[in-house]
């Protein structure tokens, strides 16, 4: 349980800088930073993926079934942000994170990372 709330405040207090980092830079300096937005939804993705993980045990045959088709809807989910990403730095042709000016493809990146571990988080709270 400790363990838990260590998690939970790490990912808090790094959502928090991550997030003060790009509005700081936004309101201040007029720039506005897309690798913040990435980094939020690594963070964000990270700590869905860690609510939503949970001790499973496969009995029969049926929990196998099902088991193989989360790890398939799992394994499309990277494929996808896979994709996004090689899209996301062949068409702006740089791999700095700051010069990155596509706005649209980042915010659909920075998605891709986010919903499917939402999903697996709010099915893990609506079972408990």
């Amino acid at each position: 349980m400790k363990d838990r709330i260590v998690i939970y405040v790490i990912c808090t207090v790094a959502l928090i800088a991550i997030s003060c980092f790009g509005l700081y830079k936004w309101f201040i300096d007029g720039e506005l930073r897309l690798d913040t937005i990435i980094f939020f939804s690594f963070i964000l993705a990270y700590l869905f993926n860690y609510i939503a993980n949970g001790k499973m045990d496969i009995q029969d045959q049926d929990e196998r079934e099902v088991y193989l088709s989360k790890r398939a809807s799992g394994l499309s989910y990277l494929i996808l942000v896979i994709c996004l990403g090689i899209i996301l730095f062949v068409t702006e042709g740089t791999g700095v994170l700051v010069d990155l000016k596509n706005i649209p493809l980042v915010i659909c990146f920075s998605l891709s990372l986010v919903i499917y571990p939402m999903v697996r988080a709010i099915i893990f709270l609506n079972q408990q």
